[in-house]
């Protein structure tokens, strides 16, 4: 490993120790200012998020599209840090959850599960739910470039229960995964240039990953949508719902069933949805 590497695993595992010393008005204080000087100074992602926004809502106003992303910087900036503030922080949370006797009832028929989910309200500490209610889940992630933060990150999602299998991880230990009737996590809402389907995605089309769709016709498990928003009562509700495609089940009806379903989410908690990524950056093929 790198000598800075190094510097980034101890100086966030030094960083995530202070965080869990704090209580949770404090770490939220500090994600407030932290979403500030993201928005206000250093502007990261800030045009990108604003294109995205007014994509996915030309009909609100600008004063409104701009509220949603100065509360999306909040939220993500408070729930990254109670994401560093693992295990401790989890103790705070109080869930609501809906269809849990989906998931239990797919499990029992020994297929194994393919959960579908987005970059969408606090998925790590639905994550973390997972884990700590004994599922045994395996979520593909992407590989840090910075290989000491990777570590780090990897070791803390691990400690509530949660595998890792990254991305360029041989496929047969996914098939496997559900061979042994566990749990698949597919985050599949980002751009996939080429190797993706194109789906709408509020009314445009974006590249999508086809994963789900492809894991689910090849083993025939079945697929369940799960998410993880924050209430205005400051509950968590983890809500777990069936994949249902319109017509015949392809690559293409089962991904746009499940992207509809995350996009019903976003309309309702908009600023929890991290615009940040460039969802629409590639064009579909001219036919």
């Amino acid at each position: 490993m790198r000598f800075n590497h190094k510097i980034s695993y101890y100086a966030l595992i030094l960083f995530s120790g202070w965080l869990r010393s704090l209580s949770e008005v404090e770490r939220d204080r500090l994600g407030f200012r932290i979403a500030h000087l993201m928005y206000y100074v250093l502007a990261l992602r800030k045009k990108d998020s604003a294109k995205n926004i007014a994509i996915a809502f030309p009909n609100k106003r600008n004063q409104t599209q701009n509220k949603i992303l100065k509360n999306t910087y909040v939220f993500f900036a408070k729930s990254f840090l109670q994401f560093l503030a693992l295990p401790k922080s989890y103790r705070f949370v109080k869930f609501d959850v809906e269809g849990k006797n989906l998931l239990d009832n797919a499990i029992k028929n020994g297929n194994g599960v393919i959960l579908a989910t987005g970059h969408f309200g606090k998925w790590e500490i639905m994550s973390s739910w997972l884990g700590y209610t004994g599922y045994e889940s395996f979520a593909v992630a992407q590989h840090q470039g910075n290989r000491g933060a990777d570590l780090f990150f990897r070791n803390l999602r691990e400690k509530t229960g949660m595998a890792i299998l990254y991305r360029k991880s041989s496929l047969k230990n996914m098939y496997r995964i559900l061979e042994e009737n566990k749990i698949l996590i597919l985050a599949s809402d980002q751009d996939s240039k080429s190797r993706g389907v194109f789906v709408n995605f509020f009314n445009k089309p974006a590249s999508t990953p086809k994963g789900v769709a492809r894991f689910h016709l090849e083993t025939q498990s079945p697929i369940l949508f799960i998410t993880c928003h924050l209430g205005k009562n400051g509950r968590y509700t983890i809500h777990i719902q069936p994949v249902i495609p319109n017509g015949e089940s392809t690559v293409e009806s089962i991904t746009q069933a499940f992207t509809v379903l995350l996009e019903e989410k976003i309309r309702q908690f908009p600023e929890q949805y991290f615009w940040f990524h460039r969802r629409w950056k590639s064009e579909p093929p001219v036919s």
